[in-house]
């Protein structure tokens, strides 16, 4: 009998994959949807009686595999950049003639709309679909295969790439308008809150711990780009997606060739003027050059690849009131007018406020509290305020000027002669010290978990942390004066702060919020000039000196650690035991775990597995993501699933939490 379902099995699994790529891929369906239906209640029924027989590329898994404690974190293979971005036409020729002098001639371009929902790494291991990360911060995303196997247009199984160990696609998750409609409807009825546009829905549904919740979300997906060695055989960009949707993924049928500026303006000028005609959001196109050949020619940045750009269509207006005006004070203590207003739908999301920027800004725009003004998003992404509507004006308006002094703390503002900014110059302003503890406790930075925004204010207001040392003087009776707090939550965060002891230079010199000194910049000055007793004695010409630094950088380096409130701040860190040097890594020192090749599942107390594999990798182990004949240990903490079941297959050596700890910092 077990044999006749497995069987039966296998050709439901089929027939429904024959008939899904009819329906979403080809939109010629052979069947009716009640058909349809009546396949996958055999073949759910069939599961139902038979579990053990239950196939990895199962249907049935659209409909939700079950509810999830959380999504853990995994990282991605090669890091999910973002794009460089261009906002006129000026921009775009800008990137054309970038392009055209780094090969030598000018290029064939891929065209293809820019999608605005959420972006998804799928990988597949011998043809199934075996893992799911959404983009996270470009390295590390959140694990969410069950979700991903919700959405009926994402083959579970592509039989032509049964003889590859991994292939890749990477795509948009989006929510259609039709969809999204009816989901705030429904929401509407239940008494739920409403989500403001398609794209917040996407993000939201894709994220739900009971898969079940997803799949009735209904999501959708568009596949932008495939990584490995089938893809690798086919010479561009246009024909490896060409090719993949001929195996049945979903590919956006706009996407096109380019030749040249006059069509691609052109194109430009008709996906403006028809994406609110399409039943999903669009906010823009991305452009690539076409010969994947060409990318380690052309390069990248940190960032983005230089081969491709986002181009944002114009932004949308919308007209609403200013409520009113308030002003925020930064980490550096610039003094930041803000405009609150009703709640406005605006470029698909709904907005409620919009930095002034500055104090000349308003004069210049003579923007007062009770104006009508219009409003857009500035490359779809952050509102502002274009203009007054005089013609509204009721005479009640009140005008806003340059303070004298700090609406939070009442100290003195200062303004240099040829600065926009306006600062208050107490350095014990507790704005000021509130952003300076979060951005120094951020994932980031010291990646201090516990410092939220609430904490902070609580701690700065009882006097627990007038500085940013003092993060590393605190007690558990101190804490204990703090608003609901108990043991466990007091331990956990003195567990963190010890723990940020360990980051290396690099992080501190980043967290400390020296302007203009990004984390990207503060590894480059770490790299070169190796501690900080080293960097705190450079000349301003010598840090200007290293390459892609600029005199900004090195003049804002250079004079703030010579403040006297900087030399003690890191002379308090290096008493407390934090680290002020990272000496060169020395390739020639033996490894414990060089040869060895490892894989990494489960959850741990001790740390993230993203911390975990970084840990191993410095040990000297190949740290990969699927179990083999090749792989020497498994290591496998809680919730450890398919991965812990295959190695016991295969013979491979298990180990468990209490193994790495022999390596791990006591």
């Amino acid at each position: 009998m077990s044999q006749a379902a497995a069987k039966r099995m296998d050709e439901l699994i089929e027939e429904i994959e024959y008939h899904r790529q009819k329906y979403y891929g080809e939109d010629n369906p052979v069947i009716s949807d009640r058909e349809y239906d009546l396949l996958e209640k055999e073949l759910l029924e069939l599961e139902a009686a038979h579990p053990t027989l239950v196939r990895p590329h199962s249907s049935s898994f659209r409909v939700g595999s079950g509810i999830v404690d959380s999504h853990p974190s995994m990282a991605h293979a090669t890091p999910m950049l973002s794009l460089g971005n261009a906002y006129n036409q000026e921009d775009l020729e800008a990137y054309l003639t970038r392009t055209s002098v780094d090969i030598g001639a000018s290029p064939v371009y891929a065209a293809e709309l820019k999608i605005d929902g959420l972006s998804l790494s799928v990988v597949y291991e011998h043809g199934v679909l075996a893992r799911a990360v959404t983009r996270g911060d470009g390295k590390v995303g959140e694990e969410v295969t069950a979700n991903a196997k919700t959405i009926k247009e994402l083959p579970l199984r592509v039989p032509d790439w049964e003889d590859y160990p991994e292939m890749e696609v990477r795509g948009e998750v989006y929510m259609r308008k039709g969809v999204f409609e009816k989901l705030n409807v429904q929401r509407l009825a239940e008494e739920k809150p409403q989500f403001a546009n398609p794209r917040n829905a996407a993000a939201g549904s894709f994220r739900q711990l009971d898969s079940a919740e997803t799949a009735r979300r209904r999501l959708s997906m568009f596949v932008f780009q495939i990584v490995g060695s089938w893809a690798d055989e086919i010479p561009s960009h246009l024909g490896r997606l060409k090719a993949a949707g001929a195996l049945g993924f979903p590919i956006n049928p706009l996407t096109r060739e380019i030749k040249g500026k006059a069509d691609l303006f052109q194109l430009i000028d008709e996906w403006a003027a028809s994406r609110g005609q399409l039943d999903y959001e669009t906010d823009g196109i991305v452009l690539k050059v076409d010969d994947p050949s060409l990318y380690e020619r052309i390069g990248y940045t940190s960032k983005f690849p230089k081969w491709a750009t986002a181009y944002k269509f114009a932004a949308e207006q919308a007209t609403t009131k200013i409520r009113n005006i308030e002003i925020q004070v930064g980490r550096t203590g610039v003094l930041t007018p803000v405009a609150n207003f009703d709640p406005t739908p605006l470029a698909g999301t709904t907005v409620s406020r919009a930095t002034l920027h500055n104090f000349d800004e308003i004069a210049k725009k003579d923007i007062r509290e009770g104006d009508w003004v219009f409003i857009e998003k500035g490359g779809d992404i952050i509102p502002k305020v274009v203009k007054v509507i005089l013609e509204k004006r009721t005479g009640n308006e009140k005008a806003i000027t340059q303070p004298d002094s700090c609406p939070r703390c009442g100290g003195d503002t200062f303004r240099e002669e040829d600065q926009v900014a306006v600062r208050c110059v107490n350095l014990a302003c507790p704005a000021q010290l509130e952003r300076r503890i979060t951005h120094f406790s951020a994932r980031g930075a010291m990646d201090i978990q516990g410092l939220g925004k609430e904490r902070v204010q609580q701690m700065v207001a009882e006097g627990l942390i007038p500085d940013l040392p003092s993060i590393y003087r605190l007690t558990s009776e101190q804490l204990w004066k703090l608003d609901r707090v108990g043991e466990k939550w007091i331990a956990n965060l003195l567990g963190e702060i010890e723990k940020s002891k360990t980051k290396p230079f690099s992080k501190l010199l980043f967290a400390v919020g020296i302007p203009m000194i990004g984390a990207k910049v503060a590894e480059v000055l770490v790299e070169n000039f190796e501690s900080y007793d080293r960097l705190a004695s450079a000349g301003e010409g010598e840090i200007a000196a290293i390459h892609g630094m600029g005199e900004k950088v090195a003049w804002s380096v250079f004079s703030h650690l010579r403040l006297e409130s900087f030399k003690q701040a890191f002379q308090d860190f290096k008493e407390l035991g934090l680290n002020l040097e990272e000496l060169p890594k020395k390739d020639d020192e033996p490894k414990p775990l060089s040869g060895k090749t490892i894989v990494v599942t489960g959850s741990f107390q001790s740390g993230s597995r993203t911390e975990l594999t970084a840990l191993l990798k410095g040990l000297g182990a190949s740290v990969t993501g699927s179990v083999t004949g090749k792989t020497d240990l498994l290591l496998a903490g809680e919730k450890a699933g398919s991965k812990l079941a295959k190695a016991e297959g295969l013979g491979v050596e298990i180990v468990n939490e209490e193994w790495v700890k022999q390596w791990q910092s006591p």
